[in-house]
């Protein structure tokens, strides 16, 4: 069998969507990578929970940078050697989430 080496460069949403363990939302997480890969990036906001306010953020990546933290976050959630698939991924974050508070930048 061939194996076939992608080029960064050329990585897409479908690359991502491939590697996410959890695929729900389809099409707000492709709103999501689509607008952190873009030129301007993402200006959102999520909720610091210790102090129960709302926190503008940008958010800013490459398509390889996210498919490859997307592959890392995935292989924590299914290998029974790290963390394993927990109750059926009820703690898996959806993907659309996982982008909206950087969680790529995490590790």
């Amino acid at each position: 069998m061939e194996i076939v080496k992608l080029h960064p460069e050329k990585l897409t949403f479908e690359d991502f969507w491939k590697v996410c363990p959890k695929k729900v939302g389809r099409a707000l997480t492709r709103a999501k990578f689509d607008a952190i890969t873009s030129d301007a990036g993402l200006q959102t906001r999520t909720l610091d929970r210790d102090s129960g306010n709302y926190v503008d953020i940008h958010l800013k990546a490459t398509a390889s940078e996210l498919v490859s933290a997307m592959r890392r976050y995935e292989k924590a959630q299914t290998d029974p050697k790290t963390f394993g698939l927990k109750e059926d991924g009820k703690f898996t974050l959806h993907p659309a989430t996982w982008l909206n508070q950087g969680r790529w930048m995490d590790q």
